[in-house]
């Protein structure tokens, strides 16, 4: 059985449009994106792509310019942990070697966006 992730709140389907973005600006960056919004037992990850051999998974935060939050201060170190602890169990489960955990920060300002990869690690 698949699991479709369904995003039926506002603040989910902001969230949605953020990670379409991110997903428009990694494959201009050459990414192969391999999922989306994949869940284990310890959380989710937004995004795994790879590029040149190497795996990354990356956590997406969005935002709207002039709201006085920066998307990125959504990346505490708590939410950090729980995405390293599940990308290393999905490591090991499908054996991948080296791979990378970087964040995603999508600023919306009206339909334009400014998306910046940010390492996590």
């Amino acid at each position: 059985m698949v699991h479709v992730k369904r995003f039926t709140s506002k603040t989910q389907q902001y969230g949605k449009i953020g990670e379409d973005e991110a997903v428009a600006y990694l494959l201009t960056q050459g990414f192969e994106v391999v999922a989306r919004n994949v869940s284990g037992s310890f959380g989710e990850i937004d995004i795994i792509a790879r590029r040149q051999g190497i795996h990354y998974f990356f956590e997406v935060k969005a935002g709207r310019v002039g709201s006085g939050v920066n998307p990125a201060e959504s990346l505490t170190e708590a939410k950090i942990r729980k995405v390293a602890k599940t990308a290393a169990y999905y490591a090991m489960i499908h054996r991948i070697s080296e791979y990378r955990i970087e964040g995603v920060v999508v600023q919306m300002k009206g339909k334009e966006a400014e998306v910046e990869r940010i390492d996590l690690f």
